[in-house]
């Protein structure tokens, strides 16, 4: 304690300050000075005179001192310090364990998310396996598995992408889907209009689709047929047909043929009649129809077909047989009063052998080798009739039939007979005074034979015979038969050839 303290002060009674005049300073001063929040300390025994001698912190007044305040001075306590300052110590040490302990933490959820023990898994690498492949592998990771096809051309079955992708990790919870290359297959298309068809097959892949129109009681536009049939596999390049509905309208059938015209308007669900004409067109050659080609009937509707008339002018013209299908010529025939006398069919090729017999005793024969007139006595019905074909005609005169001059062995003769037969552009002649033949012909003999080549066919005249009897007989045939025939023998001549066989072996 200091020396303040240690004295003892001795006052008189005249030396007191007055009551009043202490109480009325003291007012002034806490006016003055602001309040001090001291806290409170707990009630304690009062002391008396030795006790507060004894204290350190007792003072007494000096009446001046009351004039102004005095501070309180705060002494740290040696018996409060210790404990504060192990309280910090273990706030730091609290502190210190929470660190570790959120650091040991941290550690162990990345060694766990490292092994994938939590937070998903990853997708393993599938593009370009098979399904199959890809399902097991990202079932073996844990992962449901959906599939999704998209069509391609190549490479069916195979993945082509997986959603969530490869190395993304996703909750195996949620699945992945894979996207595999599948068939393109034809959509349902029938009974749709031309575009919506149009529109699925290009949205299914396709990249050449064609249109074809057939006439229908369907509304106009509506889809009948597609080919390939809806559900077959196809590649994008693949020509895709949609067969469409229009209405029934007469075809253009100007330039085919009977057949053809009467196959056409079958097609296009017509009848057809034919009616044969006069024509300068080709023979068998459709020159008009009635209605007119793209006029719209009912189903079912006939329309006639004109055709320029394929039958032969007359039996002896020759090329036109050619022009008729072998039906045609046996009705033909049979109109015109031939009688069938014999008939077979050509082991090779199916071509029909036959012999008819007209009433003034002319002789038509359909043969393979006209220039020959050969033929046996038996018979298989009539085989034109049942379709087989003509490979060659060959026509022997009657009295009645020989037109006016055509028995001279000269080239009147031969034009003569030409003319009745419709023949033209003659070649060469021949007689037996120049004849070269691989043997020697009889002295008997006259003849003059004449040939010519028109419109893809060879044709040849004979006009004569042995001794007094004289003969008149054309024949025809395609230009490739007496093309395969070695005429070295006959001085490479066709006419040579034809008089030789026809006279000394037919």
């Amino acid at each position: 304690m200091d020396d303040k303290n240690d004295r003892t002060v001795a006052m008189r009674p005249e030396d007191l300050p007055d009551p009043g005049a202490t109480q009325a300073a003291a007012t002034r001063l806490a006016a003055r000075v602001p309040a001090v929040d001291v806290p409170s300390a707990p009630a304690a025994p009062e002391p008396d005179g030795i006790d507060a001698l004894s204290d350190p912190y007792f003072s007494p007044v000096a009446p001046g001192d009351l004039t102004e305040a005095r501070p309180v001075i705060a002494i740290e306590s040696p018996v409060e310090s210790l404990p504060e300052r192990r309280r910090r110590l273990l706030r730091w040490a609290i502190v210190l364990i929470v660190v570790l302990a959120v650091a040991a933490a941290g550690v162990a959820a990345y060694l766990t998310y490292e092994n994938e023990l939590w937070g998903g898994r990853t997708v393993p690498e599938v593009v370009g396996m098979s399904e199959q492949d890809a399902r097991v592998a990202l079932e073996a990771a844990g992962f449901s598995v959906e599939v999704e096809y998209r069509a391609a051309d190549d490479d069916l079955g195979t993945v082509l992408s997986v959603d969530p992708a490869e190395g993304v990790r996703a909750d195996p919870a949620a699945g992945v889907t894979l996207v595999v290359a599948g068939e393109r297959t034809i959509p349902d298309v029938v009974g749709l209009s031309e575009e919506e068809a149009m529109r699925a097959l290009y949205d299914a892949g396709a990249a050449n689709v064609q249109v074809t129109r057939q006439n229908s009681d369907e509304e106009e536009g509506t889809v009948l047929a597609v080919d390939p049939a809806e559900g077959a596999a196809f590649a994008s390049e693949d020509q895709i047909t949609l067969t469409v509905a229009q209405p029934y309208a007469v075809p253009d059938l100007t330039g085919m043929t009977a057949d053809e015209a009467l196959a056409a308007l079958e097609a296009a669900g017509l009848v057809g009649e034919i009616s044969y004409v006069e024509s300068d067109a080709p023979k068998n050659e459709v020159v008009d129809c009635d209605p007119a080609p793209g006029t719209e009937v009912a189903g079912g509707s006939t329309v006639t077909v004109s055709v320029s008339n394929p039958l032969p002018t007359s039996p002896a013209h020759l090329l036109d047989y050619f022009d008729a299908t072998p039906q045609q010529v046996s009705q033909y025939l049979s109109d015109e009063g031939f009688a069938l006398r014999y008939s077979a069919i050509y082991v090779a090729g199916g071509n029909a052998h036959a012999v008819y017999v007209g009433q003034g005793g002319e002789m038509l024969q359909v043969s393979n080798d006209p220039e020959s007139g050969h033929y046996d006595g038996s018979s298989e019905g009539d085989v034109l009739a049942s379709g087989a074909g003509i490979g060659g005609m060959r026509y022997a005169f009657s009295s009645e039939t020989l037109p006016e001059g055509g028995a001279s062995e000269s080239e009147v003769g031969l034009r003569a007979v030409m003319e009745a037969c419709g023949f033209e552009g003659l070649l060469d002649t021949c007689t037996q005074d120049d004849l070269t033949t691989p043997v020697e012909v009889p002295d008997n003999c006259h003849f003059i034979c004449g040939y010519g080549e028109q419109g893809g066919y060879t044709w040849a005249v004979r006009i004569g015979g042995y001794g007094d009897a004289t003969g008149v007989v054309a024949l025809a045939a395609p230009t490739e038969h007496f093309s395969g025939i070695d005429l070295a023998p006959y001085g490479g001549s066709v006419c040579d050839y034809v008089a030789y066989i026809d006279l000394f072996t037919g």
